[in-house]
């Protein structure tokens, strides 16, 4: 399953504005993805629980809950992946940029009042971008590994009941 994006990848006459602007529209995907892999990965913590705590599971539901701990490891694995990519790859480009790492200090670009050389900041900019494409594809996988662990719990659900 493939998602399309809606910015496509970098051409070679992007203005920093633009490569920015589409950094910016990934990182908003990668957020909403994240969030909605948490949501399904909570509803459905929170069903198992309530499950085990009422009924205690036969053989076949034990090896039907070990493939859904897989996929709601898989998917929480791509959570924090797509988390970690970004947050590297920011620190990544304000240590190259000679900014303090810290997020919370003004950047100010090797502590001097001059822009930075075009050819860097675009190097940068392609970078991150770069980034922000990975960090969306990992949030998209974290999705389905979700929508995975779902019906894996509703099929998990189904077997509790009816053995």
């Amino acid at each position: 399953m493939t998602r399309t994006s809606p910015v496509g990848p970098p051409r070679g006459d992007d203005a920093p504005e633009e490569l920015l602007r589409q950094a910016c529209a990934l990182v908003r995907l990668c957020g909403q993805d994240g969030l909605i892999a948490a949501v399904l990965l909570v509803v459905v913590g929170v069903g198992v629980i309530a499950q085990l705590a009422a009924v205690r599971p036969g053989v076949i539901q034990v090896v039907l809950l070990g493939v859904l701990v897989v996929a709601y490891a898989g998917s929480a694995g791509f959570v924090v992946r797509s988390r970690m990519t970004l947050v590297a790859a920011l620190s990544t480009a304000r240590g190259n940029t000679g900014s303090p790492l810290d997020p919370a200090v003004p950047w100010k670009p090797f502590a001097l009042d001059t822009a930075l050389d075009a050819r860097v900041r675009d190097g940068e900019l392609r970078r991150l971008l770069a980034a922000a494409h990975r960090c969306s594809e990992l949030s998209w996988r974290a999705v389905v590994w979700g929508m995975v662990t779902a019906v894996s719990f509703v099929i998990w659900t189904m077997a509790m009941v009816a053995l």
